[in-house]
């Protein structure tokens, strides 16, 4: 790594040419404009009806937004969401559910797949997608889009424009309360203010998110989320890592880790030291139950017997959706930079391309 590569400008642009910093950059801006796009699309005939539960058919960046969803709003939701990554819709799907398909392009196959299945299985449906065959599908067959903007971003940086349309079509038909659109607002200010923080400008004696990245160097990241959507917060930092950065990465949440891969830090002998190639980070959460800060602190207690380096990171804002929103934005900021210590390009995810092109020669 060469030792400029966190605080020259300079060499930042010259290795991120798909301008992935700019795309994070403007992740608060996203949030407004994915909002009033929800808000003016037309639902239809889905208006005014209830829901049994609701299905989010999406992959990738499309799908982490239903993950979003469901984690961060459990508590106030109305009914049950799931979200499935796969080509099948579960049996139960019938009219009393709403499937919410999902995908940036438009072309993804296992949502495109979905959707076939829940127009026999007469549900109601709502798409929510920047065009492609999805789109078409929706214009034939009469069902209420939410029409993303085309903007050349990966779908992953597109994680304001996968989550806020979700929340705002939640608050829409009933399922969340009015007040979570006032949530959207501050968690774009809080936004705001982390931006200011982690910006590619601030150097990293100051900027915790570069921080991370060199404390990842030649490690692998262990990201553990303290509770609910810290877990699925925790994962999208794995992903962020995996195709930002080109490099693996773990995660796992509290209590489920203490009952499973709590053990794994014990071992003595079978994988010869492998700790002094992990670094983890915990993301954490003011809000914490006083049993989750008991477990998070006596887990520590037993990573630091193996001398493993233990960052923390900490949600900030006063609603759900903020605090969930500014640990989303460290992650990405954090991968993108330990692409930029790589000297890896962030934006393009050629692995993916390459198994695309394979499965289209069936």
């Amino acid at each position: 790594m060469s030792p400029n590569a966190l605080t020259d400008l300079a060499h930042l642009k010259a290795n991120d040419p798909g301008d992935m910093l700019g795309a994070i950059h403007g992740l608060p801006e996203q949030c407004g404009d994915a909002k009033k796009i929800a808000a003016g699309a037309d639902l239809g005939a889905l208006a005014g009806r209830r829901f049994a539960s609701v299905l989010i058919a999406g992959m990738g960046g499309s799908a982490i937004g239903g993950d979003l969803l469901r984690a961060t709003f459990e508590p106030w939701l109305t009914c049950p969401v799931t979200v499935v990554r796969d080509y099948q819709l579960p049996a139960y799907v019938g009219p009393d559910t709403l499937v919410i398909a999902a995908s940036n392009s438009g072309n993804t196959e296992e949502t495109l797949s979905v959707y076939a299945q829940a127009r026999r299985a007469g549900a109601p449906i709502l798409a929510v997608t920047t065009g492609g065959k999805l789109d078409e599908l929706a214009e034939t067959d009469g069902v209420p889009v939410i029409k993303l903007p085309v903007t050349g971003m990966q779908p992953r940086a597109a994680v304001g424009y996968a989550f806020v349309p979700l929340v705002v079509a939640a608050v829409r038909l009933g399922l969340l309360p009015n007040s979570v659109l006032s949530d959207i607002d501050e968690g774009a200010g809080v936004l705001l203010k982390v931006r200011n923080l982690l910006g590619p400008d601030v150097p990293p004696a100051s900027n915790p998110a570069k921080q991370l990245a060199n404390a990842w160097v030649g490690k692998i990241p262990i990201v553990y989320g303290s509770q609910a959507e810290r877990g699925v917060v925790a994962y999208r930092w794995k992903t962020q890592i995996s195709e930002n950065a080109k490099a693996l990465a773990a995660a796992n949440v509290f209590p489920e880790l203490n009952h499973n891969e709590t053990v794994g830090w014990s071992g003595t002998h079978g994988q010869a030291g492998v700790e002094k190639n992990l670094s983890v980070v915990i993301l954490r959460d003011h809000t914490e139950p006083t049993h989750i800060v008991r477990r998070v602190e006596l887990t520590k207690e037993l990573l630091a017997d193996r001398h493993v380096r233990i960052d923390e990171a900490w949600a900030s804002g006063s609603s759900a959706f903020a605090r969930t929103m500014s640990l989303v934005y460290t992650g990405d900021y954090a991968s993108c930079y330990l692409a930029l210590a790589y000297g890896e390009d962030p934006t393009p995810v050629k692995a993916i391309d390459w198994l695309k092109q394979q499965l289209a020669k069936k």
